[in-house]
């Protein structure tokens, strides 16, 4: 165990034995544990995830170990990428200080060397209990680590937050993240004018200090005294309840594709109060927690939305007494360990949380640590909370435990707020135990005669690792990069601006703008697909027009010679002025996609005078099973991404591998944000049904890849669904620039009157916005009618 752990850990260590007697999974672990080395391999975990069961000793509860995953960003993704169209983009200068890291050459193995022209990947492990960390029942394992593209593993085991490799050095019982959710509550008995104050927490912090994966289960506490006595706190007589794997909801994986992961699960406990005395028979407590994790591989960080709720019911009429359910505090809370095994120390330089505002005008919390090592001072872990929190500190190992020795006083005062280490009495080389918290502060809300009272919120948050561009802790400020990266691909996304001159433009955090240069459809698509283009042509004004792939390619549907057909074209300089936007990736057939069935971009269109890549924005109309550019937005649309396995798309686009989809969501959007999980599906038989009433789908909206190319996307569930998308678009342009993303659901009624001035319309549409910082709304609805000559939606 490092130095500065030890101290505080004998003087907890020495009441251990009166807590052992009570909680048999809390024994004292060995130093090393056989088995239980993690080995973090790229070729094991890319390009889809590991999932298996937890490593059988870190479930010391007994059954089978619930799942967990260990996934790695793409190993290949400095192949398409450029660090400076990334940084135009996100609006970072190019001037020193910016150039210091990123000017040096790759050293494979060595993370003080520079990223070149490259930026970086992480990996990441996960559990079924929202942990962000696991080592699976074979070995692997994997929390926080940086990847770097083309180098060996080592970076990942160098860098590695809490799955280290070197247990002598940080031990799994040691390895602390995951959640609390605490609550206070009262049940007033007015035959006795007695109170019964109960205190519980619920918690997933993977390991308690005593042993791997200990850290897990709901306390509860009850202590009673006439009215007018207040309680005492901390409480010191606790019951301990282990979740079970009946309280741990499935871990499904939605979806895994090279460049994006999608997995949701969650917790789920009710507890009778009468396990705490006979006289609260029929008294509950119900707590939940859900997640969605999403991994944009080719970012260097994730996402993880919580949604949690505790629910107080007096379950019996005959209960006489009300139950109030007075406070309630959510927090994230971890240790970090900082390039493990560095000759200087596995401690932080300087850990410092923020108080930010958006570009947008959105308040959140930023957390900041770098090395304490002087050579590793060029890389920081992150963290970002929405909203920020309420309380938060980077220093409280007192509290940053559920366990006995400390009464399972884990919660901040509210209105704590500390930034620093030094705020903490911590310096340099220290351990940072952080804690980021969201107290509800005094509800009181009342359950009575079986009536529920429920408390929910939520909270997004992203774990990340980047090489800083600047000393942050010299300028006590966030790194510009870390910073931008934040704002402009994390909490907000590229917008449409309204309609300025015939134009519609890209906007990035309100003030830098992006001309529409080009507009693609899938050169497998509906000719229904090129007319909503024309639509959509009508609002940005583009240039140009292109085709995602060379339709050479597709001559096997009149020839039955794929290969023959491609290879007309591709080997043409500029695929002999077909205009093309994607790149050809490889020497052999169907030669655009690569050896993890992942697109990207060319470089220059039509003749090289058009760039494609960075500081250009287009857009894209078909859906991603015809079109390969609306398949390639897919990874970078991660909060509402279609589903789909593309094993029943069309030759030579079908994939046998490497994209995951769960059977029920197979063909639908799946909206992530904040755990809305509405499965958007549709009718998609082309052509469409006549005969009855039907519902279809769209989506409009905006994402942006690492290259910084804005990418408008305009698709439905069929052909259908596309154009009266595009045409919704046309008519309504300056509706759909509030948000990044507009989901729309149509309605088709073949038994519309004539003329369309009157209900049933023969088009109805419901517009959904949303965005990684807003739940999904319902934005308005409209019907094409006639309006003033001529048919338009409104």
């Amino acid at each position: 165990m490092h130095p500065t752990k030890l101290i505080p850990a004998l003087a907890l260590l020495l009441i251990t034995a009166v807590a052992l007697a009570q909680y048999p999974y809390e024994r004292p672990e060995p130093l090393v544990v056989p088995g239980t080395k993690p080995t973090m391999l790229y070729d094991d975990c890319y390009p889809n995830a590991c999932v298996r069961p937890l490593m059988p000793n870190h479930w010391p509860f007994g059954g089978t170990p619930p799942l967990a995953l260990v996934a790695i960003g793409s190993p290949a993704f400095g192949d398409y990428y450029n660090l400076t169209n990334q940084l135009l983009y996100l609006g970072v200068p190019l001037n020193p200080p910016v150039s210091r890291w990123f000017g040096r050459p790759i050293i494979p193995g060595n993370i003080r060397s520079g990223l070149g022209n490259l930026t970086t990947g992480i990996g990441i492990g996960f559990t079924a209990l929202g942990e962000f960390v696991a080592t699976l029942d074979n070995g692997i394992g994997g929390g926080l680590a940086l990847a770097r593209y083309n180098t060996t593993t080592s970076d990942l085991e160098k860098t590695e937050t809490w799955a280290t490799k070197d247990i002598s050095y940080i031990r799994p019982a040691d390895w602390i993240n995951g959640w609390t959710l605490s609550a206070n509550l009262t049940i007033k008995d007015d035959a006795s004018r007695r109170n019964y104050w109960v205190f519980l927490h619920a918690f997933a912090v993977y390991s308690n200090r005593t042993h791997a994966g200990g850290g897990r289960g709901v306390a509860l506490n009850l202590t009673t005294a006439p009215y007018g006595t207040p309680p005492s706190y901390p409480p010191t007589r606790w019951r301990l309840l282990p979740f079970t794997s009946g309280d741990i909801k499935p871990f499904t994986i939605v979806y895994d594709s090279p460049r994006l992961l999608i997995a949701t699960g969650g917790v789920k406990k009710t507890v009778d109060l009468s396990i705490l005395d006979t006289n609260l028979l029929g008294a509950e407590v119900t707590i939940e927690v859900n997640f969605t994790l999403i991994f944009p591989k080719a970012w260097p960080y994730a996402i993880v939305y919580y949604n949690y709720s505790i629910t107080a019911t007096m379950a019996s009429k005959l209960l006489p007494f009300p139950m109030y359910l007075n406070s309630t505090a959510f927090s994230i809370r971890f240790e970090i360990d900082q390039v493990n095994g560095a000759p200087a120390s596995v401690g932080s330089y300087n850990a410092t949380i923020f108080n930010r505002t958006s570009c947008r005008r959105v308040n959140y919390t930023l957390l900041h640590a770098t090395p304490f090592d002087t050579a590793f001072r060029n890389i920081t872990m992150f963290a970002v909370a929405y909203p920020e929190a309420t309380e938060f500190t980077p220093m409280r190992l007192d509290k940053i435990v559920p366990y006995r020795i400390n009464n399972f006083d884990i919660v901040l005062p509210t209105g704590y707020r500390r930034a620093t280490l030094a705020s903490e009495g911590g310096s340099p080389g220290s351990i940072p135990f952080v804690i980021l918290q969201w107290s509800s502060r005094r509800i009181d809300y009342m359950s009575v005669a079986g009536r529920p009272a429920t408390y929910r919120n939520g909270t997004m948050f992203v774990y990340g690792y980047a090489y800083n561009v600047t000393n942050w802790v010299a300028a006590r400020r966030p790194d510009p990069y870390i910073e931008s990266l934040v704002n402009s691909t994390v909490l907000h996304l590229p917008t449409l601006n309204p309609i300025r001159h015939c134009n519609a433009t890209a906007v990035v955090c309100g003030t830098r703008h992006y001309l529409f240069r080009i507009g693609v459809a899938g050169s497998m698509a509906d000719p229904t697909d090129v007319l909503a283009l024309g639509y959509g042509a009508r609002v940005i004004n583009a240039s140009w027009f292109g085709l995602d792939v060379a339709p050479g390619a597709f001559q096997n549907l009149y020839t039955g010679s794929p290969v023959t057909g491609m290879a007309g074209f591709i080997r043409l300089r500029n695929f002999g002025g077909l205009p093309v936007v994607l790149a050809r990736l490889s020497n052999t057939f169907p030669d655009f996609y690569d050896r993890y069935y992942r697109f990207a971009f060319n470089r220059t269109f039509m003749l090289n005078i058009e760039r494609v890549v960075g500081g250009n924005a287009m857009f894209t109309v078909g859906g991603p099973v015809v079109n390969m550019l609306t398949r390639y937005t897919q990874d970078f649309a991660w909060y509402a991404p279609f589903i789909h396995n593309y094993r029943t798309a069309p030759f030579p686009f079908a994939f046998d591998r490497y994209y995951v989809a769960h059977d029920p969501y197979i063909g639908s959007l799946f909206t992530t944000v904040w755990n809305t999980a509405r499965l958007f599906t549709a009718n998609n038989t082309w052509p469409p049904i006549t005969d009855r009433v039907t519902v279809g789908y769209a989506i409009i909206s905006t994402t942006v890849d690492p290259n910084g190319t804005v990418i408008l996307q305009i698709w439905g569930a069929n052909a259908q669904d596309t154009y009266f998308a595009g045409k919704l678009l046309r008519d309504q342009t300056n509706r759909f620039t509030d948000a990044p993303a507009y989901i729309i659901v149509f309605t088709y009624n073949y038994r519309w009157r004539h003329p369309p001035t009157a209900p049933p319309f023969f088009v109805t549409a419901d517009v959904y916005k949303l965005s990684p910082v807003e739940r999904p709304t319902h934005v308005g609805t409209f019907s094409l009618r006639l309006v003033a000559g001529e048919i338009r939606f409104s």
